[in-house]
């Protein structure tokens, strides 16, 4: 179930980049942050009453350092974008497993556990696919600080979703986490969009549907997410977030005829080759500490 949830994930982060591409003339960054959190707290508010649930938590700082990392992730991601090719920004992006990985080992080294080199070598790989996918470059002073904002919120994303296993392990279910995550993001885009921006845009009828796009998938995503880091191997979720590429890369020829190159297509095989290995490799883990 966690490969589910992850994979339904990227799907639809997939299907959520594809929205912005098609809002982002029309709509500022910040904006788009703003409108998408506060559909998600409208949603989740009301799927709270209807359910009978609570919204008070005992966690309350660690749901700020998650909605302050993932928030400030969010934009970094998406400013990266206005100064780098798409190729270039989604490599930088998805080096947040690297950066999990790196989590992952400093923190076997401190409780001197063993550490998992078979796990991580397959997100190494998976990170290789992503490179012959989008084959990254850029150059001059602009593209240099895009690329650091890239990485900054790849790093980011990655202590967010850490937090959200800590959340998870301290028994906070996913709607409440993405709840808190939304209504920060609400007062980031709200801030960011009359700071930076100078205010809301027109909406038209041929905008509005993108950004509809852009709130329903969010959620959605963000729900399945948190589902998977929350209750999983961070390692093998992180691994299998790089099949966002594979689905991006068959939107862009379904939304934008865009054509996939053979150099592609062989860089998907390397990423479902490290999503399937990092699945067995995980269960064969599993299996072991269950055997001992």
């Amino acid at each position: 179930m966690q490969s589910l949830w992850i994979l339904v994930s990227s799907f639809l982060f997939s299907l959520m980049s594809v929205f912005i591409k098609m809002s982002s003339d029309d709509f500022g960054t910040c904006e788009m942050i703003f409108y998408r959190s506060l559909v998600s707290v409208i949603l989740l508010y009301a799927f709270v009453r209807w359910r009978g649930y609570s919204l008070r938590t005992d966690y309350l700082f660690g749901h700020f350092k998650r909605s302050l990392a993932g928030t400030v992730s969010m934009f970094f991601g998406f400013w990266s974008l206005t100064v780098l090719s798409v190729g270039t920004s989604m490599t930088l992006c998805y080096t947040n497993p690297l950066f999990m990985a790196l989590f992952v080992v400093a923190f076997a080294l401190c409780m001197r556990q063993p550490i998992p080199w078979k796990l991580i070598s397959m997100i190494a790989l998976g990170f290789v696919g992503i490179v012959i996918i989008l084959q990254p470059s850029f150059t001059g002073d602009d593209q240099f600080l895009g690329a650091l904002a890239a990485l900054f919120s790849a790093f980011l994303a990655a202590v967010a979703y850490w937090q959200i296993k800590e959340l998870g392990q301290l028994r906070e279910p996913s709607w409440r986490i993405v709840f808190y995550f939304a209504l920060f993001g609400v007062f980031f885009g709200l801030t960011g969009c009359f700071a930076f921006e100078g205010g809301f845009s027109e909406m038209r009828m041929d905008n509005i549907s993108p950004l509809i796009g852009i709130c329903v998938t969010a959620l959605l995503a963000q729900c399945c997410l948190t589902r998977a880091f929350g209750s999983g191997n961070v390692l093998l979720t992180s691994c299998l977030q790089f099949s966002a590429i594979i689905f991006a890369e068959i939107f862009s020829v379904i939304f934008f005829g865009d054509v996939v190159s053979s150099l592609s297509m062989i860089g998907m095989a390397i990423i479902m080759v490290a999503g399937v290995s990092s699945t067995v490799i995980t269960k064969n883990m599993e299996r072991k500490v269950k055997q001992s």
